[in-house]
């Protein structure tokens, strides 16, 4: 009863799910803006009102999105439409850049802290025509800070519960032909359990050069070292040593009607754990796109990419042993948008890509948008995504299967949406139906089955004056027989309110329907979570905080989709204190 009176206050409460049109800066890596798929976004206000320290973790309070978590320090993988797999069927990016663990394909999820994080744009559901192998169940892309003034910065100190304390330092500046970024994160943490312990430092640099004809040259690097203890019932004391790290080079030149996009890059790391464990990998690769407005009414996206994946075993299993591994992959897409009226636009595009092992896939998009009136608009979509199958399905594991085919979905979905100064309205239904799944069967890794997964996700935003905005979201997801880690049922709610030199921030989750196995077995227990985070302005720029999180110490259980499955046991009540300081 608990529970539910707890929902039914969600639905009568507020949640701040800003109704601001998403101009997504995708446009600038991929040229993504305006092509009918469904998106939303972590915006930097938004951040500023929550104390993650996980970049993954603001995806929490999304509708179509749901992260698992170790807790409130480690990993957060993000679940989209029921497709995440530690980061495997959705594709991570940071500035365009895809960010993976190639031996294995996942998100390193715990490496991506939030200090220099302005914004997290998202698209829910498949999307391989603009991102190639991956985007199963959709795409994350983490716009990191870029200077605006010739010099600004910020810094977030907090201590909490668990003897948790992060430090949060940006440094940036843009002045003549110059532009730099500069960031520091380091978290350390107790943890909720024993032996949950996490230590973490993050690096991030950038410089860049802007030539006379506006276009930029930059280059980028992160490193990222960090200690996470996992409780282990049967393994006391084990622990996980990453090393990762990152450098991309970057140049964009904007014609009268065009613009050209071109990165390389290379993604690198080393992992040690306590039962022996000691691998590298590394993802290299460079993306080309060109985004040509070929009539006022045409705008065409052509784009190339290439990406080759390494891996090796330094000490581990005897019968996983190995020189190393390599793959590589290379494609082609093209998306066209043609506005027939003023009312009425559609898109078209496709993506070829040759996969060395796993050979080629043809993904392809249609949609079209109707704006019904000023304010109301429809849309339909189909889109097709797919993911070749990683080193380790390939070779590693002992269930290995070098000649597995690339997972394939198909999304079909309807949305319609209302916007207007003070008040945003937005429902989307989806059914999508995948094929060639890998999974294991007896004792071998094998494309079987297929498998349909339907949904709808509802927003609601209201702005009602300057000191308090609010709204709603639901989502309502069916998974059929694969139910593990897959709740069916999520609400999510915000409010922020402003009176003078005070800020009050509320925001809660609901989740039900929720099974620690598939076919509807051992179903955990419905939970709610609220959160809270009341900030005081000592002056300009200048703010002290108290965050709250999970205040009425509700107990639950979230399902961690790691090594066959877990239960992880999740914290109580926790706060912290901190101060935030911006010039």
């Amino acid at each position: 009863m608990k529970k539910w009176c707890y929902a039914l206050m969600f639905v009568f409460g507020f949640s701040s799910i800003y109704g601001a049109e998403i101009n997504l800066s995708l446009e600038k890596y991929s040229q993504q803006k305006d092509t009918i798929v469904t998106t939303d976004e972590v915006t930097e206000e938004e951040i500023e009102n929550k104390n993650s320290v996980q970049a993954l973790d603001l995806l929490s309070s999304m509708t179509g999105v749901f992260v698992q978590k170790t807790g409130d320090a480690g990993r957060s993988d993000p679940v989209i439409r029921g497709l995440g797999d530690s980061c495997r069927r959705i594709a991570i990016l940071i500035d365009g850049k895809p960010e993976k663990m190639s031996l294995f394909g996942c998100g390193v999820s715990q490496s991506i802290l939030s200090g220099n994080v302005d914004r997290i744009e998202v698209i829910k559901g498949p999307d391989s025509v603009l991102y190639g192998s991956g985007a199963l169940g959709g795409v994350i892309n983490i716009i990191t800070k870029e200077p605006v003034k010739p010099l600004e910065g910020s810094i977030d100190i907090s201590v909490g519960s668990f003897n948790t304390q992060n430090s949060q330092l940006y440094l940036g500046g843009k002045q003549n032909k110059f532009l730099y970024a500069v960031s520091a994160n380091k978290m350390v943490s107790d943890g909720h359990l024993e032996n949950a312990q996490y230590d973490a430092s993050d690096f991030y640099e950038k410089l860049g050069y802007i030539f006379d004809d506006d276009s930029i040259l930059s280059v980028e690097a992160k490193q990222y070292s960090g200690l996470r203890h996992e409780p282990y019932p049967y393994n006391p004391g084990y622990w996980e040593d990453y090393e990762r790290g990152s450098v991309q080079l970057n140049y964009d030149k904007t014609f009268s009607r065009s613009d050209v996009a071109i990165k390389a890059y290379t993604n690198y790391g080393d992992h040690q754990f306590s039962d022996g464990w000691h691998s590298k990998d590394r993802l290299t690769g460079a993306i080309v796109n060109y985004n040509n407005e070929i009539t006022d009414e045409d705008t065409l996206k052509t784009g190339a990419e290439f990406r080759q994946q390494e891996g090796k075993l330094l000490a581990g299993p005897v019968y996983m042993k190995h020189d190393g591994w390599k793959m590589s992959d290379y494609s082609v897409f093209a998306l066209d948008q043609h506005n027939f009226t003023e009312k009425l636009s559609g898109v078209l595009g496709a993506r070829y890509n040759e996969d060395e092992i796993s050979g080629s896939f043809f993904s392809s998009r249609a949609g079209v948008e109707y704006k019904i009136t000023e304010i109301f608009s429809a849309k339909a979509l189909y889109s097709k995504g797919f993911r070749a199958p990683y080193l380790n399905e390939l070779y590693l594991v002992p269930a290995r299967n070098s000649d597995l085919k690339a997972e394939e979905v198909n999304n079909y979905e309807i949305g319609f949406g209302a916007k207007s100064d003070n008040f945003s309205f937005d429902i989307t239904g989806f059914v999508m139906n995948g094929d060639n799944i890998i999974e294991n069967k007896s004792g071998k890794l094998q494309n079987t089955g297929d498998y349909e997964f339907k949904g709808s996700e509802v927003s609601l935003g209201y702005t009602f004056n300057q000191y308090l905005n609010a709204g709603l979201g639901y989502t309502y997801f069916d998974a059929g027989d694969n139910t593990q880690g897959r709740p069916g049922s999520k609400v999510d709610t915000d409010i922020i309110c402003k009176v003078g030199k005070f800020s009050l921030v509320i925001d809660g989750m609901y989740i039900g329907e929720y099974y620690g196995a598939d076919n509807k077995i051992n179903r955990l227990n419905d939970f709610v979570v609220i959160n809270t985070k009341l900030s005081y302005e000592v002056k300009e720029d200048i703010k002290l905080y108290i965050d709250g999180q999970n205040i009425t110490n509700e107990g639950y259980s979230m399902f961690l989709d790691r090594d066959g499955g877990r239960i992880m046991e999740m914290a109580g009540a926790t706060v912290s204190f901190g101060t935030q300081i911006k010039f």
